[in-house]
């Protein structure tokens, strides 16, 4: 399992920086549409991602119905803390809401996606044993 985690790892450190060149890219040549703080809307995003995932990898070491109470507890907890952090941004600076909350959208369906491969390879690897 633990070799799974580093696994993960390794490919969420490369998916960030894959994502990080590609925002740099996109704030370079389009101004306005991204906003400035889209780095350390990365960072949060693949911060929570790579908790939850580690939550999730050790609750599949008990039993199924741990894990899948983690993972509904750990989603559900992850959509409402974005909310606090996108409301919370809106208030603080309106002129930058509707971008900061968009970028913060792609990044999140970006990290889900990464989340649910990972999720399923594990999954998986609980069906061969």
């Amino acid at each position: 399992m633990k070799e799974l985690l580093n696994r993960f790892i390794r490919n969420l450190t490369i998916f960030t920086a894959a994502l990080a060149a590609a925002g740099f890219l996109f704030s370079f040549l389009t101004t306005g549409l991204i906003t400035p703080y889209w780095p350390l809307v990365l960072l949060l995003v693949a911060g929570i991602t790579l908790i939850i995932v580690a939550l999730l990898f050790s609750a599949s070491e008990k039993k199924f119905s741990r894990f899948s109470n983690t993972f509904m507890i750990a989603s559900m907890l992850k959509i409402l803390l974005l909310l606090v952090v996108i409301t919370a941004y809106s208030f603080s600076n309106p002129t930058d809401a509707i971008s900061f909350s968009v970028t913060l959208l792609i990044f999140y369906i970006l990290y889900l996606v990464l989340e649910i491969i990972w999720l399923l390879k594990l999954q998986q690897s609980h069906n061969k044993e």
